[in-house]
């Protein structure tokens, strides 16, 4: 050992005396220095960034998770005076459709009238014999649970509270409480976010023919959004991006481009099956926004690191 540190002194008063060859090896080593610094610096701070865009991913996740709980916690209580209501009950048990209907029609008006323009509730009877239930009524039927979540109809899509009704151990109603999923968009703008929701086309055959022809437009090969209820540049510059890099946006749950960070969640109904995906996210010129002021922070530390690098470097010259 210490005849090695011996001949690495004697090497070096032998190249300090060729002045030269010493101040070339010393540049040489100062360029690969520095090269090397900014290759881990900014290799540190896309790490960095990479992992604040997955954490913004969770958060945008959890947040959307708050607001469908928060949906169904409002539907809920929309049921609770319907319980309470001895005469529907009675109409809905001996399927009264005159009551039901003069009942609904009463309640629909008032939640328009409230602000509430595609939110609707229906009374279904299992005493009817004139209409043939879907599959998740007869769920709601056999399983007797409350069930709530997404649901394709004829109309369109909708988050979907279906709530049994109940006596001497059989159902004998069923109170359906929905909401359009694209109504979601109202809750992200008040927080200046961005939100689309795209349906697998595979999914369009279950939407009646007058509620879906020239309604949609493609995103790609896969999904397909409604046009008029996101006139938006988030929703159009969906289609820019190619199938492989979509791919890899819905597999990592986010994607940083030019325009916007944007953040995916895979949509699944009632029954389990996708349907779609929901896109969430910002502009990345928002003042004040993550993407901007994790860019900028980004930006500063590289430059500050940077200035220390060469500041060092001039002062060993």
């Amino acid at each position: 050992m210490f005849t090695f540190i011996k001949r690495l002194q004697e090497f070096l008063v032998k190249l300090k005396k060729n002045k030269g060859l010493w101040f070339t090896t010393i540049t040489t080593i100062s360029i690969i220095g520095i090269f090397v610094c900014m290759y881990i610096i900014m290799t540190m701070t896309d790490r960095v960034s990479m992992e604040v865009y997955q954490s913004m991913a969770k958060t945008y996740e959890l947040n959307l998770d708050n607001k469908l709980s928060m949906k169904q916690k409002q539907f809920h209580k929309m049921v609770i005076p319907i319980l309470q209501n001895k005469a529907l009950l009675g109409a809905i048990e001996s399927n009264n459709t005159e009551l039901m209907n003069q009942a609904k029609t009463q309640i629909n008006e008032e939640l328009i009238k409230g602000g509430f323009l595609e939110t609707s509730i229906n009374f279904i009877s299992t005493a009817s014999k004139d209409q043939v239930f879907r599959n998740t009524i007869n769920s709601i039927i056999t399983g007797k649970m409350p069930l709530g979540g997404f649901e394709v109809l004829q109309d369109g899509v909708f988050i979907v509270y279906l709530y049994p009704l109940i006596k001497d151990g059989t159902v004998y109603g069923v109170v359906e409480i929905k909401d359009s999923i694209h109504l979601l968009r109202d809750l992200y703008l008040k927080e200046n976010s961005e939100y689309t929701f795209i349906l697998d086309k595979k999914m369009l055959s279950f939407i009646a023919l007058e509620n879906r022809t020239s309604k949609y437009k493609d995103v790609n090969q896969t999904y397909t959004y409604e046009q008029a209820r996101y006139d938006t540049r988030f929703a159009a510059l969906l289609a820019d991006i190619d199938e492989d890099t979509f791919k890899k946006f819905v597999s990592q749950k986010f994607l940083v481009s030019e325009n916007y960070y944007r953040s995916v969640k895979k949509v699944n109904d009632i029954n389990g099956v996708e349907i779609g995906l929901i896109v969430v996210g910002e502009s990345t010129d928002l003042e004040g926004g993550f993407v901007n002021i994790a860019d900028n922070m980004t930006k500063t530390v590289t430059m500050v690191a940077l200035g220390l690098i060469i500041s060092i470097i001039l002062f060993l010259f």
